[in-house]
């Protein structure tokens, strides 16, 4: 490890970043500074939304630090040696590699070699195994019960939970460009809003929830949808929609925010087997849903804070839609190119920056971490107030770290006896360490240099 040397020096004491006011209501341990001086603390302060950005090439501790954040939020409300949690928030884990389910074991002295020297690391450190409220999710139809751990959820969505871009990139069509996308659109518009009549006569209702199937019916039997299509048009549709309609994740009750979101929990949701395309439509579905909820949420919040002409009744009535609402909510995303990379423009993509830039608004955050900063959409980018960058190498990837730090940059920097810059600090990190900058830190007067804080589960970012 070499000695990093920065200039001007800190103030004393640990370091707390990532909030205005530094209010330090909630926070989580991030790791330690390894600069020259007194040993100091490193912690996130969340008492306010963030978008948190994870930067570093495979192998340097992205996802590593990814999970550390994961546990923090899991480690349920009051004081732990890895976090201090007041407020209630939840936390869910687009896992779309399939490493982070890990987090659900823990480490013990006896386990597999594996889990035994991630232990030995743990306890070195100084660290200890605790209690963390973590769940494990997987979208129906994907789980594999010969190698899946115990006590897998499945999720499931509903037909009417779908938007019409989310339609677009399920099919693969321009929704309002050509035949089969305004198909689409015209069967959605008829199940949901107009209903039709049938070629028999008979009359059908909208309905607000619809499924698979009712919109198959609508396809095949709707009077002025087989009038104005072409048979093979509406054939292409039919056969695509079938295959849909039979995957266990559309079928049944679609499963509620509520279920997936609790208080001082964090959900982890498997995504690594699900088709890519289905995948993105998954994402957006969730992070929309997500964001109207809390966006309701909000607003009744701020009616009962400051509507001085509310009755008990309706004070009552706003407490109770409150209360019954999913809460504030972090969401956590490795490999973020893939779901949101430069030119993507799939709904996934959509929804995650209109997430990341209007979600602290209603108490919602995001951490996204990725392998290949120049690779993400700089709309995202551009979002992060906190920036934590294991090694970069790529002078692309440097690039884009460098201009996105949002703290002051050092006047000096020493890596032992050696004088450099940020890029060639960026290049020399070792694994694990990280330049950490925030644009919310009162008392962090520039960027500075830290070791990630050991897991106390299972990491499962390994190559096996």
């Amino acid at each position: 490890m070499p000695g990093y040397q920065l200039d001007p020096d800190l103030p004393k004491g640990d370091v707390l970043a990532g909030d205005p006011a530094a209010r330090g209501v909630d926070r989580i341990l991030i790791g330690k500074l390894v600069e020259a001086g007194q040993a100091r603390k490193l912690s996130l302060d969340i008492s306010g939304e963030q978008v948190v950005a994870i930067l570093g090439k495979r192998g340097t501790g992205k996802s590593y630090t990814l999970g550390v954040m994961l546990e923090g939020l899991a480690s349920g409300k009051g004081e732990t040696p890895i976090s201090q949690l007041q407020t209630a928030r939840s936390g869910l884990v687009l896992d779309i590699m399939d490493i982070f389910w890990t987090s659900a074991i823990d480490l013990k002295p006896d386990g597999s070699p594996e889990i035994a020297k991630q232990y030995q690391r743990m306890r070195k450190s100084g660290y200890a195994p605790q209690p963390l409220a973590i769940d494990v999710w997987i979208p129906a139809g994907f789980a594999r019960s010969d190698i899946d751990p115990p006590k897998v959820s499945e999720l499931r969505i509903q037909a009417s939970d779908l938007g019409l871009d989310d339609w677009a990139d399920l099919f693969g069509v321009d929704i309002y460009g050509e035949p089969r996308g305004m198909l689409i659109a015209d069967v959605v518009s008829r199940v949901s809003v107009e209903g039709y009549t049938r070629t028999t006569g008979e009359q059908i209702l909208p309905r607000a929830q619809y499924t698979f199937r009712e919109l198959l019916d609508c396809l095949e039997t709707a009077r002025d949808i087989v009038a104005s299509y072409r048979d093979d048009t509406r054939r292409s549709i039919r056969q695509r929609m079938a295959s849909y309609a039979a995957l266990s994740l559309f079928a049944g009750e679609g499963t509620s925010l509520a279920s997936l979101l609790k208080p001082f929990r964090v959900s982890i949701l498997m995504l690594a087997r699900v088709p890519d395309e289905l995948k993105k439509v998954l994402v957006a579905v969730l992070l929309k849903r997500v964001l109207r909820e809390r966006r309701d949420a909000s607003f009744a919040q701020k009616r009962l804070d400051l509507d001085s002409r509310l009755n008990t009744e309706e004070k009552s009535k706003l407490a109770n839609f409150v209360n019954a609402s999913i809460p504030r909510t972090w969401v956590l995303l490795d490999e973020a190119h893939v779901l949101a990379g430069v030119g993507e423009g799939s709904a996934a993509a959509e929804a995650l920056i209109k997430y990341a830039k209007e979600g602290r608004n209603y108490g919602l955050s995001m951490a996204v971490a990725t392998q290949q900063p120049s690779a993400l959409d700089p709309r995202l980018t551009s979002q992060a107030e906190t920036l934590i960058v294991h090694q970069l190498t790529a002078p692309a990837d440097a690039a884009v770290a460098t201009q996105n730090i949002r703290s002051p940059l050092p006047s000096k920097i020493k890596l032992g006896s050696t004088e450099a810059t940020v890029d060639i600090l960026l290049r020399r990190l070792g694994q694990g360490e990280m330049a950490f900058s925030c644009g919310n830190a009162p008392n962090l007067p520039r960027l500075c240099v830290a070791l990630v804080r050991p897991r106390i589960t299972a990491h499962g970012g390994y190559e096996a």
